[in-house]
C-alpha cells in the first residue's frame, strides 16, 4: 500500500520499504490499485516464496512478505480499517489494539481445500479473479496429508470434470475455522476474557456446531446458542450430550430473530461468530438487549469496524481487540474484540 496525490494506492505482491516502479490499473474515488512493473529495491522483509505458482494462483498472495513482518501488518490493518470505516480515533485503536498472535506453523495448516477441474483435465485452485484453474503439486498452506489424498487422487479428478472438496474432519459445518491449531488460540481467548467479565447468562449466534460454546459454558452458569443450521445444531446436541453439558441449549432460529422463550431473558454477555458479511442483522436486537459484554469474533475487519461504529454508537466501548493469524500466508485477519457498556 502506497499514497499518490492523498489517495491509497494498494499494490498486490509489494512489501513495506520496496521502490517500486508502479502502474495505476484501477482508480477509484477513495482509492486506486497499482501494478508492478519493476521492483528497484528489494524490501528487507521480502523473501522468496515457496510455492513455484505463487502470483498465478488466487490461494495465497503473501508469501514474498517475511512472517513477522505479516503479523505486523495484519495489526496495521485492522487499525486502518477501524480508523477510516468505524471512526475510532488512531490513538486509541494503537493502544487497545494487541500484537496479532502468530501461528505456531504459518505453513500447511489448512484442515479443508475447494479444487476445481477444467475441461482440460487440469485439477487446481483458481487463479485470482478468473476461473482459469491454476494446477499445483503441493499447496504449502494446505495440510501434508491433504496434499498427499490429493496426489493419489489426482488421475481420478482429473477425468471427473467438476470441484470436490477434500478435508480432514468427517463433519464440516458452516463457518467452521480452517487452521485447528489457531482454533485453538480462538477457544483459549474466548475462555480467558469471559472469566474478566463478572456473568451468569450469556447469548451465543451464530454458534455453527458449537466451536465456542463449550468452553463459554465453562465459565458462565447458563448459555443459550443460536444457530440457523438445523445440521449445525443437531452435531452440537451430539457433542453436549458426550460432554454431559447441561447448562447449554441450543436452538435453531436466524440470529437477529429469537425465539419467544428468551423474551424475558436477559444475557450478562453477548458472544458472537458471524460470517463475513458481519452481525449488521443482529445488532438492534443486541442492543435492545443491553448486555454489558460483547465478545465479537471476525474474519473481516471492515465489517467489524461497520458493526462496532454501530454499537459504540449505541453505548459499547471498546476495549480490547486481538488480531489472530488463522490465515498465514494470506491477507485474511481473524479478531476477537471485547466491548462493555459504558
Amino acid at each position: 500500500m502506497a499514497l499518490h496525490d492523498g489517495k491509497v494506492v494498494f499494490i498486490p505482491f509489494s512489501c513495506p520499504g520496496d521502490e517500486l516502479d508502479v502502474e495505476i490499473v484501477e482508480d477509484h474515488e477513495s482509492f486506486s490499485v497499482g501494478k508492478i512493473v519493476r521492483v528497484m529495491a528489494d524490501s528487507a522483509e521480502r523473501v522468496e516464496p515457496r510455492c513455484p505458482v505463487f502470483g498465478k494462483c488466487g490461494g495465497c498472495n503473501w508469501q514474498h512478505l517475511a512472517y513477522d513482518a505479516q503479523l505486523r501488518a495484519k495489526r496495521d490493518i485492522v487499525i486502518d480499517v477501524l480508523m477510516r470505516i468505524g471512526r475510532f480515533p488512531r490513538d486509541i485503536l494503537e493502544t487497545i489494539t494487541l500484537p496479532t498472535i502468530g501461528s505456531s506453523n504459518p505453513w500447511h495448516y489448512r484442515n479443508r481445500i475447494q479444487l476445481h477441474v477444467d475441461r482440460r483435465g487440469r485439477v487446481g485452485f483458481y487463479k485470482e479473479k478468473s476461473h482459469e484453474v491454476v494446477e499445483f503439486e503441493e499447496c504449502f498452506i494446505t495440510d501434508q496429508r491433504l496434499n498427499v489424498q490429493l496426489t493419489a487422487m489426482r488421475p481420478e479428478l482429473s477425468v471427473r470434470g467438476k470441484g470436490i472438496s477434500l478435508k480432514l474432519h468427517e463433519h464440516d459445518y458452516s463457518f467452521s475455522q480452517v487452521n485447528d491449531a489457531q482454533n485453538e488460540t480462538l477457544k483459549r481467548l474466548v475462555r480467558e476474557w469471559l472469566q474478566e467479565i463478572p456473568h451468569h447468562r450469556l447469548l451465543e449466534l451464530y454458534a455453527g456446531a458449537g466451536n465456542f460454546t463449550f468452553d463459554a459454558a465453562a465459565i458462565a452458569d447458563d448459555v443459550v446458542a443460536i444457530e440457523i443450521d438445523r445440521r449445525a445444531i443437531q452435531a452440537a446436541q451430539v457433542r453436549q450430550r458426550e460432554l454431559g453439558k447441561a447448562n447449554v441449549t441450543f436452538l435453531s432460529a436466524p440470529a437477529h430473530v429469537l425465539p419467544e422463550t428468551l423474551a424475558e431473558k436477559a444475557f450478562d454477555v453477548v458472544l458472537l461468530d458471524p460470517p463475513r458479511k458481519g452481525a449488521w442483522e443482529a445488532l438492534n436486537m443486541i442492543i435492545q438487549r443491553q448486555p454489558k459484554a460483547i465478545l465479537y469474533i471476525s474474519c473481516d475487519p471492515a465489517t467489524l469496524a461497520r458493526d462496532l461504529q454501530k454499537l459504540a454508537g449505541a453505548g459499547w466501548q471498546l476495549e480490547r481487540i486481538q488480531p489472530v493469524d488463522m490465515f498465514p500466508q494470506t491477507a485474511h485477519i481473524e479478531t476477537v474484540s471485547l466491548a462493555i457498556r459504558k
